[in-house]
């Protein structure tokens, strides 16, 4: 069996992102660091779903060879709070995905088409009598 037959492609990724920038968010005080693919860069956020929410004027960006990177150095409370952001944002998203109602279609004839049809029946017959 050639090499490769029968094997799923290990390299395609389970998730498409639009840049190659990362976010590396860096804790001052545990002095501890978390590097994460960016979602979406808007004109004042830098956002990895449901991660992060982090305001832009906030980052130090720097050119990779990949992309850009944004560095934010917060204290811990400052991390959590852009965290909660992020995950609110995304229970935004959600609710609003499933609480979709379908439309409520016309029911087949109501009283306003039935009273016109009426009317042009009658006025059809009106005409009938009137040309004879």
């Amino acid at each position: 069996m050639p090499l490769g037959l029968g094997k799923k492609k290990s390299e395609e990724n389970e998730y498409n992102f639009s840049t190659n920038d990362l976010l590396i968010v860096f804790n001052h005080e545990k002095r501890t660091s978390d590097i994460n693919l960016v979602t979406e860069v808007t004109d004042n956020a830098v956002k990895v779903d449901g991660l992060y929410n982090v305001p832009l004027e906030d980052c130090e960006i720097t050119t990779g060879k990949d992309g850009r990177n944004f560095f934010y150095r917060a204290p811990t409370q400052s991390i959590v709070e852009t965290e909660r952001l992020a995950k609110l944002e995304m229970n935004t998203v959600l609710e609003q995905i499933t609480s979709y109602k379908p439309p409520i279609l016309p029911s087949s004839l109501d009283w306003t088409k039935g009273l016109l049809i009426g009317l042009i029946f009658i006025a059809l017959v009106v005409l009938g009598f009137a040309a004879t």
